[in-house]
This record gives structure tokens, sequence and C-alpha cells, in this order.
């Protein structure tokens, strides 16, 4: 079986190595399985494809990418800003402390670690440089926007939910207190690293009070997503419905801050992203699929005898972290679950838990060299060299790896909360 597979791992790769999109190199090196390997007809390729698109969980990506880059192009980020930075202010590192808060707060809006980088690139560089420098900026930018992969609801829980077959809405409820861990982890490093004369004066009651009515629209936002998912209210699908529909009737309806054509810009730019993300799930349905059929995961967690849950993971954070490199987080999910499902399941690994282990593994790869997609983001926007963004994002890849290891080996951190209430 190994010498079979061969050809199929050097077509993946060599399509890659020629820079061909990555859902050439899914799909085929899944033809190639289905037809030469597996004696399959290309019907079942064409119904793989249509089988992977179909289902009605996916139908929650597209409404949250639209909601993010709405907050992206109003004014919904910027408030945000301007409510943490008012009641953060007086504490050591205050700037610092809102835009770490703020991402927090817009990754449980959107999921969308891109349009977080995008939305505070424009609105804290210039305020943060003057007070942190440009290396601490920088840093602080593109590594606290990876936040949104990791606190629900994420475009990557979804992904994974999907392919493992697993409960999309425990994996969000799951992604709670690792996304806390998290910015505790960072909330530590600012306090520590950040220079000691960056307190500002308390702000007053009034301006409290002002800030938080600029804000209450975008607020109440992830309470109502969120509250609405863990409280059984709606579907994950029909949270991202109604964050899209929000944010384009707040924006457009009550604060007025986008006209008619940015509107359409904004929904075309979201409808282009969801439509490469589909492409790629319908191309890597094929290639799990064929997978599954030549029962190599099988022979693939074969190989694994004798390591235990604990090398196991070790083992797969490293595969990952290199993974991630090199992969956009969808890629890496959707190649990776249907290979390594079934040792992960023989060693007794919980599926909520691992989703979490790869979803945090895999937002390092958003601020990493070659391809992380934060880093080209934050380079489009202000226009920086590359080299100077990858050495100020060196101390968020150390403090991301802390944080993997945490969360890999205290698995109570993910449970407990989907086991508790769910």
């Amino acid at each position: 079986m190994i010498v079979e597979m061969i050809p199929v791992f050097v077509i993946l790769f060599l399509t890659m190595a020629l820079n061909l999109p990555i859902y050439i190199a899914l799909l085929s090196s899944g033809i190639y399985m289905q037809l030469f390997i597996n004696n399959m007809s290309l019907q079942s390729v064409v119904s793989a494809m249509f089988e992977s698109v179909t289902k009605t969980s996916l139908m929650a990506i597209p409404f949250f990418i639209l909601a993010g880059s709405i907050m992206a192009k109003g004014t919904l980020g910027e408030r945000l800003i301007d409510f943490c930075s008012v009641f953060l202010r007086s504490v050591r590192a205050g700037m610092a402390m809102a835009c770490l808060i703020a991402n927090a707060i817009f990754g449980a809006i959107s999921g969308s670690p891109p349009a977080a980088t995008a939305t505070f690139s424009k609105i804290l560089y210039e305020p943060l440089e003057k007070t942190y420098g440009e290396r601490r900026t920088l840093g602080l930018i593109v590594g606290a926007a990876g936040l949104s992969s990791i606190i629900p609801p994420s475009v990557g829980m979804i992904i994974y939910g999907v392919v493992a077959e697993v409960s999309i809405a425990k994996l969000f409820m799951a992604g709670l207190l690792p996304g806390l861990v998290m910015v505790i982890i960072f909330a530590i490093y600012l306090l520590f690293s950040c220079p000691k004369d960056t307190m500002e004066s308390k702000a007053s009651r009034h301006e409290k009070k002002e800030a938080f009515k600029s804000s209450i629209l975008v607020l109440i936002l992830p309470i109502i997503i969120l509250g609405g998912i863990y409280g059984g209210v709606f579907t994950p699908m029909e949270a991202g419905a109604l964050s899209a529909a929000y944010s384009a009737i707040v924006s457009y309806f009550i604060l007025k801050d986008m006209n008619f054509l940015t509107l359409l810009k904004t929904l075309k730019e979201g409808t282009i992203t969801s439509v490469k993300i589909y492409i790629l799930i319908a191309s890597s349905g094929v290639f799990a699929q064929a997978l599954t059929v030549t029962q190599f995961p099988q022979h693939l967690a074969s190989l694994f005898e004798g390591v235990s849950a604990i090398g196991f993971l070790a083992i797969l954070n490293i595969i990952l972290l290199i993974f991630g490199c090199f992969f956009d987080s969808s890629s890496a999910i959707l190649i990776m679950v249907p290979m390594l499902a079934p040792t992960s399941m023989a060693l007794g690994i919980d599926p909520i838990h691992l989703g979490i282990v790869y979803v945090v593994n895999l937002t390092v790869g958003m601020i990493t060299p070659p391809f992380g997609l934060n880093l080209f983001v934050c380079q489009g926007v202000l226009g920086k060299e590359m080299g100077t963004i990858v050495r100020a994002v060196v101390p968020y890849v150390i403090l991301y790896i802390i944080g993997i290891i945490i969360i890999t080996y205290i698995p109570i951190i993910s449970t407990i909360l989907p086991n508790t209430f769910m």
C-alpha cells in the first residue's frame, strides 16, 4: 500500500512545487487514487465534490466571512477599539491591552484573522507605533489577529467539524477557554515587555458612558451569536446569517458608515473568499474519499503502534506547525484530518480536544513565513517590508507554542465546557 501511494504524494507535492493552487494538487492526486488505485470511475469524483459542499454546516462560513469584511470596511471595528481604549487606558500597556481585547471580541464575531489584521492595521498602527515603536506594534497587530481562529466562531472549527463529523456547536464551546488562555498569555507578555511609562489618566465616567453608547451595537453581537448557539436558540449557520445581516443593517442603515457601492464591494470580496474555500473543500472531498477507499489512513495508523497518546500529540504538533508554514489552515485541516483520524481515534483522543489542537497549531502558520496570510495582509495595508514584520512576530510565535503545549497536554481546558453544558 505504501508503494502504491508514492505516486499520489509525488503528484500532490509536485503540483504545489509548481505553485499551482492547492485545490489542483488535491483534485489531481484524488483523481489518480480513484482511477488507478481504487479502480473507480470519474463519476465518483463528481459525486464526492458535490457531497462535500452540500453539508448545511458549511453555509456558516460565507456568513461569518461577510460579517468580518463589513466590520473591516465600516466603523464597527473602530468603535470597538475606542471602547477598549477608554476602559483600559489607565492600566499598564493600556493601548496594547485594548488592541488585544478588541481582537478577542472581534474574533467572537467574525472568526477571520485576515479581516482582524486588516481592521486593526488601519485603525491602530499609528497610535500604537507612537507609544511602543514599530516592532512591538507590528508583532501585536499580526499576532493578536490570530485569536480570531481560536475564539469561536472560527472558520477553522467549522471545517474541522465537517471533516471529522463532530458537533460544531461543541467545538465553538470548546474554543472559549483555550482562547482565554491565549489572551492571558499575551496579556502577561505585554505587561512585562511594554514600557512602564505607558499608563494614562483614568477615563471619566462621562467618557466611559459615551464610549459604551458608541460601541453598544458591536458589543452585543458576540453575546447574541455565542449565547444563541450555546443556548440552542439557533445553529451555527443561522448565527452566521444573523451576524452578517446584523452587521450590514447596522453599518448601512443605522450608523450609515457604508454606502451602497461599498456594501456591494464588500459582498463581492466576501463571496470570492467563500468560493475559494468551497472549491478547496470540494477538491479535498475527492482526496478524502479516495484515501478512505484505499484504507491508507488505517495503514498509517499501524505505523504509530506502540506510540502513546502523549507521544502522538507531540508528533502531531510538530507536523502541524511545519504544515502550517506552507498551507493555509483550511487546506491543512482538509488534508491532515482524514489521514490521521483513525490513529487519534485508536489512541482514545477526544475529537473535540483534537480539533482545538489542530486549530491552535495552524493559527501559528498564519503569522509565519513563507505563506502566513496575516503577514501579507499587514504588508498590504501598511506597506512595511516583509522581513520587518516577520521579525516582529517572533515573540508571538513563541507565545503561541507555549499555549499549544498547555492546551495539548491539559485537555480539560478544551473539554470541560462542552462536556458540562452540551
